[in-house]
């Protein structure tokens, strides 16, 4: 098998974790010359904007690479520059999601009340799924004609995909849960086989 040149972009499902045991993006790493650039906890935006920064970066960017992997992340996860609670580490760069704060004491953090209460009085699920569908066709045609694989880990963000290469392992991930890509690292091992397989037919 030849050494592809690898754009890897998305979620904590796609991040470098620097754990004990190798997450799947480790062990694609081991076959194949990635670029990684995902980030734990971002939603779709955030994911469009490390596709803009590397095209920013360099405008010829599509010709160092043979293949880009987006690890797309839940339509639920909502944009914003300076999270209530994550202000380091993995998870520094981190959205809000309602799951993530809500049970989360707030009496003297005015911004996560802040975040708890929008998510409560002004949540609008018809839009938050039409703008994340704006935002990933967008990165779909930012790649253009670069090899694309997309990869899904939640049911939801899994039915809204309309990309023609794609992994879907929302069923998977609910039977694998583990600390290091959110996977077990049997998990992980059976991720980075289809992959590895899925980028071989592809680039």
């Amino acid at each position: 098998m030849a050494k592809k040149f690898i754009a890897l972009l998305g979620d904590s499902f796609a991040a470098e974790y620097k754990a004990d045991t190798s997450g799947w993006v480790d062990i694609l790493a081991e076959e194949h010359s990635v670029n990684n650039v995902a980030q734990a906890g971002v939603g779709e935006y955030k994911i469009l904007r490390q596709l803009k920064d590397l095209e920013s970066t360099n405008p010829n960017w599509k010709k160092l690479y043979n293949c880009v992997i987006v690890a797309h992340t839940s339509p639920f996860r909502v944009h914003t520059s300076k999270h209530p609670l994550h202000k380091k580490g993995l998870h520094k760069d981190c959205d809000l999601i309602y799951s993530d704060l809500k049970n989360r004491f707030d009496w003297f953090n005015e911004s996560l009340a802040t975040a708890k209460n929008w998510f409560v009085h002004h949540w609008d699920d018809d839009y938050q799924i039409g703008t994340y569908k704006l935002v990933r066709e967008e990165i779909k045609r930012i790649i253009g004609d670069v090899p694309y694989l997309a990869l899904d880990h939640f049911g939801l963000s899994a039915n809204l995909a309309t990309e023609t290469h794609k992994l879907d392992f929302s069923d998977f991930w609910l039977l694998n849960r583990g600390n290091v890509n959110h996977y077990t690292v049997e998990g992980n091992q059976v991720v980075a086989k289809a992959v590895i397989d899925k980028v071989e037919q592809i680039c």
